[in-house]
């Protein structure tokens, strides 16, 4: 499993509700594939930046930004700066939080 993570900061924190309406929506284009996941997130911390997360499975190819990945991030660049990264698990035993 692998994530591919769209970030975008905005210039002013209320595009951030208007962007997250707008990816609700989002619709791929046809014979794209997929991820697993497809999740956004608004930064607590940071009011004017918003994240998109795609979850991949494991494939035969190394991970790598997908189409998909590129759609979403050319749909945010239209409104600030984008940051476009690769994340693996870590796989380390015991990382988990227990409550």
């Amino acid at each position: 499993m692998w994530i591919e993570a769209i970030t975008v900061r905005t210039a002013r924190p209320e595009q951030c509700a208007v962007l997250l309406e707008e990816l609700a929506v989002f619709q791929q284009q046809d014979g794209m594939p997929r991820p697993e996941r497809f999740d956004c997130y608004r930064n607590l911390e940071v009011e004017n930046e918003i994240t998109i997360r795609l979850l991949w499975e494991d494939t035969p190819y190394p991970p790598a930004k997908t189409d998909c990945g590129q759609l979403v991030a050319r749909f945010l660049e239209q409104h600030g700066m984008v940051r476009h990264t690769l994340w693996k698990h870590t796989g380390i035993p015991g990382a988990a939080i227990h409550k």
